[in-house]
């Protein structure tokens, strides 16, 4: 296991350096494109969300490579100036079970992180860069953080950024029944924020870019608007919240300014990284401006410690499992060394016996092939199970040990 990675987030860096670090989905392609020419590197996948980005390397074996410079490098930035976090090994498989299902989130327990790993696992997959290491430690990852989600309550409330939103507005408005409000952004943040507000009772409308029924996804009780109709959308709003994956403003202070110049008031909230909205614009009067570092997570208290315990034995048990997976690889081509050997004697003494007894030659073929076939499993079933038996060095003895017994006399090593 030579896992190594990289990265900035919300504790650690502010709003502004993580925007300078954040990745577009073009972005990351053509990250990974680059990373993939490394020699050294065996796979690579690049997690970039609102709060963190992360670089995940597998490294060839005996090559030690330093993530943080390969990060910096995509930016063109000096590692030196950044506080980016290394981790190696066991540390790092650790920090991606415990990130994956909310325990290292701005919002406590939020459920949106899982999504994001293993959509950053789909799109390394996608460009060729995921090795079979990375695929199998994001996908444990992700499905530990599945068990922690279904058997432990990390916190009292749903706890995703769209929900926190919505709590926000709540604070400044007494009555949320008819407020009008507006979403910009119909990706899976918005149409989450969206959602939520309707469900409170507001008036929501939310634009898109194109819209042709059946293509976009619109949550019920929305009013569809288009996203060049945004600032007359603003103009009707009493609060707002923005969250696209546009590296450009949604919200300018040269466009909106005048929209916002009649004092009402009005609660603007940028979900999004890079920002949507210009940070000039919270210092209009009647207009108050939150972003996503302004998001608060669950409360504390003896419960919730109770709870995280709970989840972090369930996600130190399926790290442990990917670890052990990691151990055993090496042996694998033995492993199926011997049992192809086993299934090879086994064949040659059944071949005279499943002659005697088969209607002819394809059905003997056919006989013999499926006993091979049967042995070879068999063998294999039990070489693996020797594992759970036996101590690691002791293992790889007897493994190498019944190879050498099993392979014909006269071959050597």
């Amino acid at each position: 296991m030579n896992i190594a990675m990289a990265g900035i987030d919300h504790r650690r860096a502010s709003l502004q350096l993580r925007e300078r670090f954040a990745f577009t989905k073009a972005e990351a392609v053509e990250a990974l494109a680059r990373l993939a020419e490394h020699p050294a590197l065996e796979g690579a996948v690049l997690l970039s969300t609102c709060n963190r980005t992360e670089l995940w390397l597998s490294c060839a074996e005996g090559a030690s490579l330093d993530p943080a410079a390969l990060l910096g490098a995509l930016k063109g930035a000096d590692p030196a100036d950044i506080p980016f976090v290394v981790r190696r090994g066991r540390a790092a498989v650790d920090h991606l079970f415990a990130l994956a299902c909310g325990l290292r989130s701005r919002v406590f327990g939020e459920d949106q992180i899982i999504a994001q790993v293993k959509g950053a696992l789909a799109l390394a997959r996608s460009c060729g860069s995921a090795d079979g290491v990375l695929d199998r430690l994001f996908l444990s990852a992700v499905t530990a953080a599945k068990e922690v989600k279904t058997s432990v309550r990390l916190t009292a409330v749903d706890s995703s950024s769209a929900s926190r939103a919505a709590d926000l507005i709540c604070r400044h408005f007494a009555d949320l029944k008819g407020l009008p409000c507006l979403v910009i952004g119909n990706g899976e943040m918005g149409r989450l924020a969206a959602s939520t507000l309707v469900s409170l009772g507001c008036r929501v409308e939310m634009t898109v870019r194109q819209y042709r029924s059946g293509e976009v996804k619109i949550p019920a009780g929305c009013r569809v608007i288009r996203y060049d109709e945004r600032l007359q959308g603003l103009a009707r709003c009493r609060a707002l919240v923005s969250a696209t994956a546009s590296p450009h403003h949604t919200l300018r202070y040269e466009e909106a300014a005048p929209v916002l110049a009649d004092g009402v008031e009005r609660v603007l909230i940028d979900l999004a990284v890079p920002r949507d909205i210009s940070s000039r614009l919270g210092a209009l009067p009647g207009v108050t401006l939150y972003d996503i570092d302004d998001l608060e997570g669950g409360g504390e208290g003896e419960a919730r410690r109770q709870e995280v315990a709970r989840a972090e034995a369930i996600l130190q048990a399926a790290a442990d499992g990917f670890c052990d997976w990691c151990d055993f690889r090496p042996h694998l081509p033995a492993v199926r060394e011997v049992a192809a050997l086993v299934a090879d004697d086994a064949a040659a003494r059944l071949e005279r016996p499943i002659a005697k007894l088969a209607a002819g030659p394809e059905a003997a073929a056919e006989l013999e092939r499926r006993a091979r076939d049967a042995c070879e499993k068999a063998a294999a079933r039990l070489l693996y199970g020797l594992r759970e038996e036996l101590d690691r060095t002791l293992y790889r003895d007897c493994i190498e040990a019944l190879r050498r017994s099993a392979r014909p006399r006269g071959e050597g090593e």
